[in-house]
């Protein structure tokens, strides 16, 4: 299987997805209105990867801001890589957040309540 990687752009997050590693990265800013064919090639990868997944997998995310639109996108991404750990497999979810934007932190609390998963917050400086 070949790795993701997309390049930010003003609109978009950068995605570094490395099926070798099980590392999933997103970060960056997501704003666009019209983001659905970004997020088809996110999620036809994923599907493969769920298919032969790591015994661990890291989803690490790193995004200073996103709208209404990814955040509907990223909860079922989210969702969808839950599933790991019904195939028995390891996931742990990286969110890291700027120190003191409370607002970040809220969300990672939020999504870890919405999907009954713990996420680990990181906070950077």
């Amino acid at each position: 299987m070949t790795n993701l990687l997309i390049e930010e752009t003003l609109e978009t997050p950068e995605i570094n997805f490395d099926s070798e590693s099980g590392i999933l990265k997103i970060s960056g800013r997501a704003y666009s209105s019209d983001i659905s064919l970004f997020y088809k090639n996110i999620e036809a990868w994923l599907e493969e990867y769920i298919q032969n997944p790591k015994e661990s997998t890291i989803i690490e995310l790193h995004l200073d801001y996103y709208n209404s639109v990814f955040h509907k996108l990223l909860f079922n991404f989210l969702k969808k890589g839950k599933t790991l750990t019904e195939k028995g497999k390891e996931l742990a979810i990286k969110w890291f957040y700027q120190e003191g934007d409370e607002d970040s932190e809220e969300a990672a609390m939020h999504y870890s309540k919405t999907l009954d998963f713990p996420f680990e917050k990181i906070e950077f400086e």
